[in-house]
């Protein structure tokens, strides 16, 4: 139905065709005028010609000398006069015509782009409400759209209602887009979109919250199990490898569960308790999904209040570098020291790692803490080189974080070129599982600290993803054997065939071997018999402060009883 004056159609907003296409002329006398100058000049010529032939009868009542030369006269003076006034007629009558037609020509071109315009802004209008609930990059509904869902199935709940939300979050995607570039990150981003779109039943919704967080509403879903199953179908999306652009890379996602009304009754309340589940699977190794559980909120303000101690840490310079020192098999020299960090609380005294590293990498805030160990023990190693104590490698432990940054690599030359260290000195450690997670990211950044002369060390190897065909294309010099396989070490186990296996095939391939986490004399005679050729460990010696490791260092060597 017509909506305006115009006659546009409402819902297409086109021009109508037709009898129901506006005519030009509204009213019916101005409308008669379009054949005006054809009539008149007609009506002229039919008059015309009645005069020429009855003019006859009328000459021959007034005159009777030469009848026919005046009536041939006559005639021919009458038909050249009628011709020629019906054209001018015509010709004037047509000429206000068209000025009448191009008037309303012009109104009809400007009716015409008054629809298109309507059109025009109609769609624009569409693809902007459409942008409202939907995101951009990857076409699904937004955190809005989710929002407005929810909160619509929440004021009409009854007792009856149950439903779930799925919170999903990728693990480690900050390394795809610092590494690889936001726009492979964006392509990841949409196939991962696509594939979820693909997964869920087509009663759930799949919405993409922002980031790299998506949110999945799982309709009239209470049955923990059902959910579980879903969930478990969503993850096995990550199991597979990725491939973008001809890079192949691994990632993972974790996802946190709320089923309402048990784990809240309000929009935010389920936002908040999902996120908190989704971040305590992380905690959990990641590549999981976890349901909310009221404990879990009294984790999180726990790991706030360390996260904001942690930032004051930071800012007072609370942190110092313990040294754990390396011992040479075969001479019992120490030939290296690790540098770890601890945190002298002004209240609590040293506080050990393990309690603040795991928030300091889920926060960011390792970043800073690498990059202070790093500098200090480059600076300390130098120091010690310049007061004649001989010199050794000091090995730095690398967090993901840190490995991560885009900077890295001259981040490190930035720190050799203030403490003025020769590179050969310091060792990276980096994790087997950072490094073999994408081998395909990770090797660039390995080839360039090699060829600045950097020593890279493989950290726990035999826990991660062990592969000798990785293994041979790594720019490593060492490999350290992770401290669960030294512990379980007695006659005939397995931890011990592992040991062996693992120092032997070092050895062919030309690596050193470091035993870590050596505590009982048996432990060290073990790798003396297999010719490991380094150890650390407390049965040795423990971490020490920076005194107590160069007055360790200043001795030519030490010995075992």
């Amino acid at each position: 139905m017509a909506n305006n004056k115009y006659d546009i159609d409402s819902k297409d907003n086109i021009l109508k065709s037709g009898k129901n296409r506006p005519r030009i002329f509204k009213n019916k006398n101005i409308r008669d005028l379009r054949h005006a100058p054809l009539k008149i000049s007609l009506i002229y010529l039919i008059l015309g010609f009645m005069w020429i032939f009855y003019s006859d009868d009328i000459i021959t009542k007034y005159t009777t000398s030469d009848i026919d030369a005046l009536r041939n006269l006559q005639t021919f003076k009458g038909l050249f006069y009628v011709l020629i006034t019906a054209t001018i007629l015509y010709l004037m009558f047509n000429n206000v015509m068209k000025i009448i037609r191009i008037k309303e020509d012009s109104r009809e071109k400007s009716y015409r782009k008054l629809v298109e315009s309507k059109r025009k802004l109609k769609a624009s209008m569409n693809e902007i409400k459409k942008f409202e609930y939907y995101d951009f990059l990857t076409c699904l509904p937004n955190r809005g759209f989710m929002a407005e869902k929810i909160e619509n199935m929440l004021k009409i709940a009854d007792d009856n209602t149950r439903f779930s939300l799925l919170f999903l979050d990728l693990d480690n995607f900050k390394m795809v887009n610092d590494i690889l570039g936001h726009d492979y990150g964006d392509q990841l981003l949409k196939n991962i979109a696509w594939d979820l779109r693909k997964c869920i039943d087509e009663r759930d919704i799949v919405a993409r919250l922002g980031g790299d967080e998506f949110i999945i509403l799982l309709a009239d879903e209470s049955d923990k199990e059902k959910i579980e199953n879903k969930a478990r179908r969503i993850l096995n999306l990550f199991s597979r490898q990725w491939s973008l652009s001809g890079k192949e890379f691994f990632i993972t996602a974790s996802a946190g569960i709320v089923i309402y009304p048990y784990d809240g009754a309000d929009l935010q309340t389920l936002y908040k308790n999902a996120d908190t589940a989704m971040y305590q699977a992380k905690e959990s190794g990641k590549n999981c999904f976890l349901f909310f559980r009221q404990y879990m909120n009294e984790k999180v303000s726990e790991k706030l209040e360390l996260e904001n101690k942690l930032r004051k840490a930071i800012k007072n310079e609370e942190f110092i570098v313990y040294y754990q020192p390396q011992i040479d098999i075969g001479t019992m020299q120490v030939k290296g020291v690790e540098a770890l960090v601890r945190w002298n609380h002004p209240i609590e005294g040293i506080i050990q790692p393990a309690k603040f590293i795991p928030v300091a990498e889920e926060s960011g805030l390792i970043v800073e803490i690498d990059e202070f160990v790093m500098r200090t023990a480059c600076k300390q190693l130098k120091s010690w080189i310049d007061s004649d104590i001989e010199p050794v490698t000091i090995s730095v432990n690398l967090t993901s974080k840190e490995f991560q940054q885009a900077n890295f690599v001259d981040l490190l030359k930035e720190i050799i070129n203030d403490t003025g260290l020769r590179a050969d000195f310091i060792e990276i450690e980096i994790t087997e599982s950072l490094v073999m997670k994408d081998i395909d990211v990770t090797l660039p950044v390995l080839k360039d600290l090699k060829s600045m002369g950097v020593r890279i060390s493989l950290d726990d190897f035999g826990t991660g993803y062990s592969s000798l065909n990785y293994l041979k294309r790594l720019p490593i010099d060492t490999i350290k054997i992770d401290k669960s396989f030294i512990d379980e070490i007695t006659e005939d186990s397995k931890e011990e065939a592992i040991a062996e296996s693992i120092i032997a095939l070092a050895h062919k391939m030309n690596l050193s071997v470091v035993a870590e986490g050596i505590e009982t004399k048996k432990q060290l005679e073990f790798i003396k018999e297999q010719k490991c050729d380094k150890a650390q460990g407390y049965y040795f010696s423990k971490p020490l402060p920076v005194d107590e490791i160069e007055r360790l260092l200043s001795v030519p060597s030490i010995y075992i009883n």
